[in-house]
């Protein structure tokens, strides 16, 4: 019983420990690591893989073709194409 307890106690201290910003912050979130939306990699010029592909698609086909998510909507490509 004394093992379960010290386990409970170390996965609480360890939760509250990696949790801290979020937890005790006033605008505490999760980070956007989401390399399409987030806004600093899109000002150091950082694009995801799927998005390098369509330009590379594009610039042989001259055109995007492919099916699109709400995921894409960002992409340079998906808003020059409607």
């Amino acid at each position: 019983m004394k093992v379960f307890l010290a386990a409970i106690l170390f996965v609480g201290l360890c939760v509250l420990g990696l949790g801290f910003n979020i937890f005790f912050r006033k605008d505490g979130h999760f980070p956007n690591t989401d390399i399409s939306s987030n806004p600093d990699m899109k000002r150091l010029g950082i694009k995801c893989a799927r998005e390098e592909e369509l330009e590379r698609i594009a610039r042989e086909k001259g055109v995007c073709g492919g099916q699109y998510s709400d995921a894409c909507k960002d992409c340079s490509l998906f808003n020059s194409r409607n």
